[in-house]
């Protein structure tokens, strides 16, 4: 058969992985055929050559794959594939084929010793151009994360779900929010480890114009205690001990040293009015206004909704970025080019178009959800038919990670 023909030094890592991929490709196929018939069942190949199970069905997964470098990405190591192919000449195929196949597995070996990072940085490097490589990376390297950051952090949550929206203010000039958190299942794993709830910046509007923002319960009154701000009948019972924390123009909500307990976990909801918090339209200082979130909590999932009222951001569909948190806090301002892309993190964050008004926002697992969010718009006095929604959803969500929102701001009306 044969070679396709690279000078090695001259080449770059992902021709060279293409080149071994085409190579082993056409050189296994033959030899799977003719141990387990055109099918090619992990099972078949399991019983005829006495491999292992998790290996067939790896081979037989990436041989199904068109693509090249998305086969590649499915192979087993070469380790795995010495195996199939011993007991493949075991079996009486074609030792010819065999020994062609087992050269190139030698290339592909070389080809993985010779990169810095061996197979992982050739994965990594796979998941650029192929979907599913991504996605099953992304997600095994966010659940080793989620669980280092459980046992670092000695706390960890099931569920975090968010719902923000927003509406023109009775001024006309800027706009209202109305903001709420639930985390289902907040458990302690470390006694005394420190647990934060929720945290809370205000920044004045950029414009200089009256009134500031301000935090207002659902009801739309100020706030007596900390738990004013907690919906008492979606969160367990009784609320635990909770502590307040302030730093210039950031609050942060904490709960105390000795709740939960390790063995009582704990859904916590809070909601809110905030006044005034963001621009209705572009200023000299803002094309784009923001929502910012920086997870406190390792979590299986995160869902996060944003609802706007069908008066406001005509045609705007919400954007979202990734950052690692800078010393100068949240991001701000979007930049264009390399400057907006710098600290950020390449994570797949689909955002979902819910539609107008609440008619599909259930989210499976939180049967409350659709409940809650009635009652919060009923509460402020909101119509949730008048609002259009969009959703992000996470599995294994990244802590301590910023996550924005972002909002294009039309150009204010011609004044008459």
């Amino acid at each position: 058969m044969p070679r396709t023909s690279y000078p090695e030094a001259e080449t770059t890592t992902g021709a060279r992985l293409q080149a071994v991929a085409e190579e082993l490709r056409e050189e296994l196929l033959p030899i799977v055929s003719a141990a387990a018939g055109p099918a090619g069942r992990p099972s078949t190949l399991v019983r005829e050559l006495g491999i292992d199970k998790s290996l067939a069905s790896r081979l037989t997964r990436a041989l199904r794959a068109d693509d090249p470098l998305e086969f590649m990405y499915l192979l087993p190591a070469p380790t795995g594939l010495r195996i199939f192919l011993r007991a493949a000449v075991e079996a009486g195929i074609d030792g010819e084929a065999c020994g062609e196949a087992l050269s190139s597995v030698g290339r592909f070996q070389a080809l993985i010793d010779e990169t810095p990072g061996g197979r992982g940085t050739l994965d990594a490097a796979i998941s650029a151009s192929s979907a599913e490589a991504r996605a099953r990376n992304e997600r095994s390297a966010k659940q080793a994360v989620y669980k280092a950051m459980s046992y670092l952090l000695g706390f960890r949550c099931e569920t975090v779900v968010t719902t923000y929206a927003i509406q023109p203010s009775e001024d006309g000039r800027s706009v209202d929010a109305l903001d709420i958190h639930q985390r289902i299942r907040l458990r302690r794993l470390r006694p005394t480890a420190p647990v934060g709830v929720f945290s809370l910046r205000l920044h004045p509007p950029t414009n200089g114009t009256e009134p500031q923002p301000s935090v207002e319960t659902l009801g739309g009154e100020l706030a007596q205690d900390v738990e004013d701000f907690f919906l008492q009948e979606y969160s367990s019972e009784p609320l635990p001990d909770f502590k307040i924390f302030k730093d210039g123009t950031l609050t942060t909500i904490a709960i105390s040293e000795s709740e939960p307990s390790l063995d009582s976990p704990l859904t916590l909801t809070s909601g809110l009015l905030i006044r005034n918090v963001m621009e209705r339209y572009r200023t000299p200082q803002v094309r784009d206004e923001w929502r910012g979130y920086l997870l406190h909590s390792p979590c299986e999932t995160v869902v996060r909704d944003v609802f706007i009222h069908e008066d406001l951001y005509a045609g705007t569909v919400p954007e979202i970025t990734m950052h690692i948190p800078s010393p100068k806090g949240a991001e701000t301002v979007r930049h264009p080019g390399l400057h907006g892309r710098l600290n950020t993190l390449d994570l797949a964050t689909p955002v979902d178009n819910l539609g107008l008004g609440m008619g599909n926002i259930s989210i499976r697992g939180v049967r409350s959800y659709p409940e809650m969010v009635h009652d919060s718009f009923e509460r402020a006095g909101w119509d949730p038919s008048k609002f259009r929604g969009y959703r992000t959803r996470m599995i294994y969500p990244v802590p301590n990670i910023l996550m924005t929102w972002w909002f294009s701001l039309p150009e204010a009306p011609a004044s008459p």
